[in-house]
């Protein structure tokens, strides 16, 4: 029999890893998908007599998206199939038209940005308080965003991330107010935060209950559910429900998948049942453990200390974690928990690595990642080596040569990044993960962006939109323009 790529890839990979802190959530834990794990196939069917249809649901999708919304108290909630993406997408495109204006928080996920160049908008950028000292984005200030708005009065709708892929948060509440008070439609990206509706008392409150007139979620992130499996929440009779539903049968699959539509409802019905007792008894062990590790001097991010900071509010079942002190990169960190402890995070940036804690993980799962990162920085303390420390950049305020749509449209053509500089770019440079553009279609490239993509690229951090020749694509021509 022929070897079976994907198969064998994916059983090489759980034979090298024990422990992971990667979505899904489920982390491959059994017994979590309930019957769909004992046959899959029986399962597998599609829109024909007695099994409804996603785009039109009379019968039990329509229940299940109604007991979904119920769990969640919000006005409507649908099943996406075809990932968070797709119900962003949606959502920004049935509350605009073509050359509306939209704010967006600048370190949003690509989606968004994809939601411009197909819906022809013209974006208007809030960008995050940069804190220098830990090189992270923290939250966005509400001030600025009512002044945008205020200065901005045909702004159409607003798109933010709710909490980040470091577990940032902002007063959501707050930023509703003020966005509702300009008489402009709320969105948020909550693609890392379907999980806080079960844990209320210990974690940042929800955005389908604080405001927000849109949510977009991840249900597979931070939930036990299959991979792709999200949610798009109606929250308030601001959004034309009409509208929703007509992009979402646009952009969503003909042919959903039941198993994935399955696996959403049966994630948070397992959260239902068991969420708050095992998020509560996961962020106990996790905090202890992040206490201890940081008064060893190790940069564990915690809530208390990062409020004490001036941030807002942090989810406190995200592990991100720094050495960045003894000269130790994100990417060189997870590589050790990877190669050394067969521990996988999610991803990493040039200082810290990240990680999910769900309900679904053990407290010895947690005890394991925590016990290795102590060793770890034992062992690299003693170490007389002298390594540099790299420091995480700002955002760069990148100036917009022309609407995104244009340039992504535009004749293109490839240069090394060193002559890019100065020239409009064609298509996204994005770290991935997390997904965030450094450079936009349509934006100028700048020498320091270069700069610091040479520096991930060097440290092992992927980035889209650079080839293995180290060229870009900008515009060819500037009458395309």
């Amino acid at each position: 029999m022929k070897k079976l790529n994907i198969i064998s890839g994916i059983k090489q990979y759980r034979s090298e890893v024990d422990t992971n802190f990667h979505m899904p959530g489920h982390k491959g834990k059994p017994e979590i998908l309930g019957e769909l794990e004992k046959n899959l196939n029986f399962f597998d069917i599609t829109e024909t007599l007695g099994t409804d249809n996603l785009h039109y649901p009379t019968g039990f999708l329509k229940d299940a998206m109604n007991y979904i919304s119920k769990v969640y108290g919000t006005k409507k909630s649908y099943m996406v199939v075809n990932g968070t993406s797709c119900g962003i997408i949606s959502a920004i495109m049935a509350c605009t038209n073509p050359g509306d204006k939209i704010l967006v928080q600048r370190d949003c996920h690509k989606s968004v940005y994809n939601a411009c160049i197909l819906g022809d908008l013209k974006l208007f950028y809030l960008y995050p308080d940069f804190n220098k000292k830990y090189g992270l984005n923290f939250s966005i200030s509400l001030d600025k965003l009512d002044q945008m708005l205020t200065d901005n009065p045909d702004i159409k709708m607003v798109v933010l991330t709710y909490p980040t892929f470091y577990g940032i948060c902002f007063d959501v509440k707050k930023a509703a107010e003020i966005v509702h008070k300009h008489g402009k439609i709320l969105m948020i990206d909550e693609a890392h935060g379907s999980h806080l509706q079960f844990c209320k008392e210990l974690l940042p409150p929800p955005a389908e209950n604080s405001g927000a007139d849109i949510v977009a979620q991840s249900t597979h992130k931070t939930l036990p559910c299959l991979t792709q499996g999200s949610i798009l929440h109606i929250c308030s009779d601001r959004v034309n429900v009409n509208n929703i539903e007509t992009m979402l049968r646009m952009l969503q699959t003909t042919s959903p998948s039941y198993i994935l539509m399955a696996s959403i409802e049966n994630a948070i019905h397992w959260m239902a049942e068991n969420g708050e007792e095992r998020l509560k008894r996961n962020i106990e062990v996790f905090k202890r453990r992040t206490l201890e590790l940081r008064n060893m001097g190790i940069n564990v991010l915690e809530d208390d200390f990062l409020i004490s900071e001036g941030l807002y509010d942090f989810d406190a079942t995200r592990a991100v974690i720094s050495m960045s002190e003894l000269g130790i990169t994100g990417t060189e960190l997870q590589d050790i928990l990877r190669y050394k402890y067969k521990i996988q995070m999610e991803f990493a940036d040039l200082q810290y690595t990240v990680g999910y804690v769900t309900a679904t993980d053990e407290p010895e799962d947690i005890d394991r990642l925590f016990d290795a990162v102590k060793e770890i920085y034992i062992e690299e303390s003693k170490s007389k080596e002298k390594r540099e420390i790299v420091q995480i950049e700002p955002f760069p305020k990148l100036e917009h040569e022309r609407k995104m749509r244009k340039a992504f449209y535009a004749e293109n053509m490839l240069l090394h990044m060193d002559d890019a500089i100065g020239k409009t770019a064609a298509e996204f440079i994005i770290p991935y993960p997390p997904g965030i553009p450094l450079v936009c279609p349509g934006e100028i490239i700048v020498q320091d962006t270069i700069d610091y993509v040479k520096i991930m690229l060097e440290n092992g951090i992927n980035v889209n939109g650079v080839n293995k020749n180290n060229q870009v694509r900008v515009v060819k021509w500037k009458e395309d323009l």
